[in-house]
């Protein structure tokens, strides 16, 4: 980004919007500090800012570190490492940035250094002593990694720490965050103190009211009011057989959405319309000891030449390497076989590259059950009979987000997972700017 004057701030620091919490963390002179906030409300701004300005800094030693994490190098790098060169001026350079696999680094004319890592490989922090640093994303950080691995670098020079993030309560380190979050809410410890603010104090109203139309309750108040929600054990919590269960009409004419689970025993598809803002599940494809080509004879036996509305096929990315027959892969199947592309409306395949979370799919399939504005948009008829039962029955293991699946659950809602994911996943879209907060460009701690 071009700079204004060589000796001022980049554009990147812009004027801020009064907040008071944000202004009262920002100054806080404690040295672990822990920031619960919604999605968009300025708290990874904030300490992108407070570590630029720990830069120019004097310290007894002439080469002070400073730290920013995320649970991995690559989220770390996504959210932090652009915006950070952006606040920094050309000058304060004392070399070019370094960006390597597992770690990222800035040195300075002052004699100090910045670095980027991940949670998931703490070991980088481990063998210095840090000035002080972030933790981003906490929810996501391994448990006891910040103990083992940051907290004893941080004793020789008196470091500050930073903890931050969202209450996500299927986070691996969600636990633990919270642990650190209330253990500085009550003014106890001379050492620790915690912020909390919603996004509704920041973000536009417009944006929200798009976000509380699209994301189910718990994941709303969660991302946006940052409310510690109980994770509880059933996945598909917001599915309601006297709500989302009922007849579903076939339209010759809609697009017809088919949703696959490449397991050969059972093979699990799902077959249903996408509508401009809804889905609706009336058939699906349940079959034992088979193959991908089987499960196509079956589909174009139902609807085949009838179908006028078009052909979808949706699945996870394994579909490109998974075999389930002795040369072709599951989408090479799909492609190949020209029936269905011949029909008036044609078909098309949506196989992914990488797959997204388990939990982010999942929690965009409760979204379509039921928004935080109180809408059910997915509805499954009652001849779906293994895919309601998947619905009821599938359970996290006790005290993890992974899924307790035994036997034939997980196969159904995973093949209704793929089409959920592709057209209807929750997005976060900002209108304008995001304001936040009036800082203070005074030194602190």
């Amino acid at each position: 980004m071009p700079q204004t004057d060589e000796r001022g701030p980049t554009p990147a620091w812009t004027q801020l919007r009064f907040h008071r919490a944000q202004q009262e963390a920002f100054t806080c002179p404690k040295r672990f500090v822990t920031i619960v906030a919604g999605r968009g409300s300025g708290k990874t701004e904030l300490a992108r800012r407070r570590l630029v300005m720990q830069l120019t800094r004097r310290r007894p030693w002439r080469d002070p570190r400073y730290f920013y994490a995320a649970d991995t190098v690559g989220h770390a790098k996504l959210i932090a490492w652009e915006q950070i060169l952006a606040l920094i001026p050309p000058h304060w350079h004392a070399c070019p940035p370094r960006e390597g696999v597992d770690a990222l680094r800035i040195r300075t004319i002052f004699g100090s250094s910045l670095h980027l890592f991940g949670m998931i490989k703490p070991s980088k922090a481990e063998g210095l002593q840090w000035d002080g640093g972030v933790v981003d994303e906490s929810s996501d950080a391994p448990p006891g990694a910040v103990d083992r691995s940051i907290m004893p670098a941080l004793v020789w020079r008196h470091g500050w720490l930073w903890r931050l993030g969202v209450p996500e309560r299927h986070g691996i380190g969600a636990t633990e965050f919270r642990q650190v979050f209330e253990a500085g809410l009550d003014g106890r410890d001379p050492d620790r103190a915690s912020f909390w603010w919603p996004s509704s104090e920041i973000v536009e109203p417009g944006t929200l009211a798009y976000c509380r139309r699209t994301f189910d309750p718990k994941d709303y108040r969660e991302q946006f009011e940052a409310s510690w929600e109980t994770a509880g054990g059933g996945i598909f919590w917001a599915f309601d057989e006297q709500q989302n269960v009922g007849h579903c009409a076939y339209n010759p004419e809609a697009p017809l959405v088919v949703g696959s689970d490449f397991n050969v025993d059972p093979m699990a598809w799902v077959i249903g319309h996408r509508y401009t803002n809804r889905l609706e599940w009336l058939d699906e494809i349940f079959v034992r000891d088979t193959n991908t080509q089987a499960a196509l004879d079956i589909l174009w036996g139902r609807y085949g030449e009838r179908h006028r509305g078009g052909f979808e096929f949706y699945g996870d990315a394994a579909g490109h390497q998974r075999k389930t027959s002795a040369t072709f892969t599951d989408y090479q199947i799909i492609k190949q076989d020209r029936r269905f592309a011949a029909t008036p409306g044609g078909a098309r395949i949506y196989y992914p590259k990488a797959n997204p979370r388990i939990r982010d799919r999942f929690a965009a399939t409760n979204a379509m059950f039921l928004s935080a504005a109180g809408e059910r948009r997915m509805f499954v008829s009652p001849s779906c009979v293994h895919l309601i039962d998947d619905l009821r029955m599938r359970h996290y293991q006790p005290g993890t987000s992974e899924p307790q699946d035994r036997g034939d659950l997980g196969h159904a809602t995973d093949a209704m997972g793929y089409v959920v994911w592709r057209l209807f996943r929750p997005r976060i879209v900002l209108d304008t700017p995001m304001p936040t907060v009036i800082i203070s460009t005074g030194q602190g701690r």
